[in-house]
């Protein structure tokens, strides 16, 4: 059990998995398996405490990622989760920079009828105390220097993030226009973001956002660019994720609980006329006394 504060960051990509591993200490991660989910455990030093930082691999689309974060959360009772990776830039960003969200769109969410498809978009706010800090971390300007040091920080954007299930890959597309008129406000585009605040918004102990950088434009995407672009995007935005939790000023921590534990069960009973009783034993455990006679 420990009594440090708990960060999770949920990656939905290897390549962003990979960029805020490269930034904890490796050498000291341990690994931890909970429930079938495989976590990357690691302290982390901030401004006012050590952190224990949970790493884990969510997946890919907003489905997925709604169950990802929710195990997290009851794993975890972490005081701040945080959606890390790479995204799709709209409107005033370039290739490089960072959104740390305000919100996100759920872009795909209306309803179609025969003459029309209306759009009715839903959105989750992200923490407030969270984008507080973000813009604390931006004037700074120091969190480049854990990731390209010598490097001007790039541009970060505070504002919406579209999130929905389709790649979109070109600024012409229906879906790109469907964005423009129905998220006007949006400043990239992602696949998981919606999904991970749905889940982080039924707690109200976990302080939860979203951090992207963004590696492509929309237009002229290809896989040999992303090979390039993506791998920076990610070790931005997991510079900026982990700048922003050494800011934050945690609660008191609270204990984490610890997996179940089997216990083997003994039945004894032999011999003519002999009795054995079966029942449960331990904390959490229950069950019914039965006489079962030997022979």
């Amino acid at each position: 059990m420990t009594t440090l504060p708990i960060a999770v960051i949920c990656t939905p990509l290897p390549v962003e998995f990979e960029a805020v591993s490269q930034l904890l200490d490796r050498g000291r991660m341990v690994e931890e398996n909970r429930g079938g989910t495989v976590y990357q455990l690691a302290e982390f030093q901030g401004l006012h405490t050590k952190w224990l930082v949970a790493l884990t691999l969510s997946g890919r689309r907003n489905e997925a990622t709604s169950v990802a974060v929710q195990n997290a959360l009851d794993t975890w009772k972490p005081q701040v989760l945080l959606l890390v990776g790479v995204a799709g830039g709209l409107k005033d960003t370039e290739i490089g920079d960072v959104v740390a969200a305000s919100k996100v769109y759920g872009y795909e969410g209306g309803k179609d009828t025969d003459p029309e498809f209306l759009s009715r978009p839903d959105a989750m706010p992200t923490s407030h105390a969270l984008f507080q800090q973000s813009h604390l971390v931006m004037r700074a300007g120091t969190w480049i220097e854990r990731v390209e040091p010598g490097t001007k920080a790039p541009e970060v954007h505070f504002g919406a993030i579209a999130s929905g299930a389709k790649v979109v890959s070109g600024s012409a597309s229906r879906t790109a226009e469907h964005i423009r008129t129905s998220c006007g406000d949006a400043v990239a585009v992602d696949m998981e973001g919606f999904g991970a605040m749905v889940a982080a918004h039924q707690s109200r102990e976990t302080e939860a956002t979203v951090i992207r950088g963004i590696s492509d434009l929309l237009d002229d995407k290809d896989n040999a660019t992303d090979r390039v672009t993506q791998p920076m995007a990610a070790g931005r935005a997991a510079a900026f994720a982990l700048a922003l939790i050494e800011r934050h000023t945690p609660e008191r921590a609270r204990p984490v609980p610890t997996p179940p534990v089997s216990r083997p069960t003994y039945i004894g009973a032999s011999g003519p006329g002999a009795t054995a009783n079966i029942g449960a034993l331990g904390e959490g455990s229950s069950g019914q006394v039965y006489n079962i006679h030997g022979f």
